[in-house]
């Protein structure tokens, strides 16, 4: 538990056998009341680390901002409240999907499918994806929160910021006291954000970079992202995601000599991953990988740089 600044705490929330290692727990104490910023996986060993954290703090009162639902960043609060502040937008796609997880899950073993991933890889998602294994499943009372409203939490002041990209309704909180931005999945430093293709959600890497360029207009001195080190300069770590990005199309694009499939196409993408073959990544990255070569593909195609056909239930990209 580390102090960052006076009454602001990261816990680093434990992800057992996850790349990402653990996720950014943010404590906000003002008075006896803390606002506690995403949680991590619903498994034990995150769940001892935030009991240990709570104990150690003088606080009659915790509540819950969760800045997307995936379940690194959600998992753990059904132990602790039934009670949660989430954008309205994540609110009413967590509603949706926990009225029949196993249709949405289904859906998107067939959108994959559907995109070259092959049928054995895609089902085995079903058992082994972190948002069916590590969720605390209950009725939760959403307190939705739009673009620009405030969260009060004692003397604490924090404006909703709706950065959608990651997730159609992620939402980062920025303290203009102290210039802070808790930035959750949309910007990271070590790493750069997964951009996954979902249904509904047509052209989600378009609006990840207006998301990007959203932020440019905030005064921010530190940045406190949901994994791994904070940061000191928002613009510039914009700029490099940006360049990332450019770079990802330009490989995507330079890959359609021929009508090719997002999964033939991901083979042409320079990812940070081990092995050249991608047919022998662990089956949860090929899942992270397809996903966001379609948004690339998607982003290309509505932008009117390439075409697409369906042929016998598959998907062909074109240029």
């Amino acid at each position: 538990m580390e102090e960052v600044l006076p009454g602001i705490f990261r816990v680093k929330v434990p992800l057992p056998n996850n790349p990402l290692k653990y996720t950014n727990s943010y404590f906000l104490v003002s008075g006896d009341r803390c606002l506690v910023i995403d949680t991590g996986f619903n498994v034990d060993e995150g769940y001892n680390v935030l009991v240990v954290a709570m104990s150690r703090l003088s606080v009659k009162e915790f509540e819950f901002f969760s800045t997307h639902f995936h379940a690194d960043h959600i998992g753990l609060v059904g132990r602790f409240s039934d009670s949660i502040w989430m954008s309205s937008v994540e609110a009413e796609r967590f509603e949706a999907v926990s009225q029949d997880p196993q249709s949405h899950w289904a859906r998107l073993v067939e959108l994959c499918v559907k995109h070259g991933l092959p049928r054995s890889e895609a089902e085995r998602m079903l058992k082994l994806h972190p948002g069916m294994k590590y969720v605390y499943r209950r009725r939760f009372k959403f307190r939705k929160l739009d673009d620009d409203d405030i969260i009060a939490v004692g003397d604490l002041s924090l404006k909703c910021i709706l950065t959608p990209g990651h997730t159609p309704g992620h939402m980062c909180l920025y303290d203009a006291d102290r210039k802070l931005l808790f930035s959750g999945d949309h910007v990271l430093f070590d790493i750069t954000p997964n951009i996954p293709w979902t249904p509904g959600f047509e052209d989600p890497l378009g609006e990840y970079l207006k998301s990007l360029d959203k932020l440019l207009a905030i005064d921010v001195e530190l940045v406190m992202p949901g994994h791994r080190g904070l940061g000191n300069n928002l613009r510039g770590r914009v700029q490099e995601l940006k360049k990332h990005h450019e770079r990802r199309l330009k490989e995507a694009l330079a890959a359609l000599d021929r009508p090719k499939t997002a999964w033939e196409v991901a083979s042409n993408i320079s990812w940070d991953v081990k092995v050249k073959d991608l047919n022998k990544l662990p089956t949860s990255q090929k899942w992270f990988v397809i996903r966001e070569t379609i948004a690339h593909l998607e982003h290309l195609f509505n932008k009117g740089r390439i075409c697409k056909i369906e042929k016998e239930g598959v998907i062909f990209y074109y240029s």
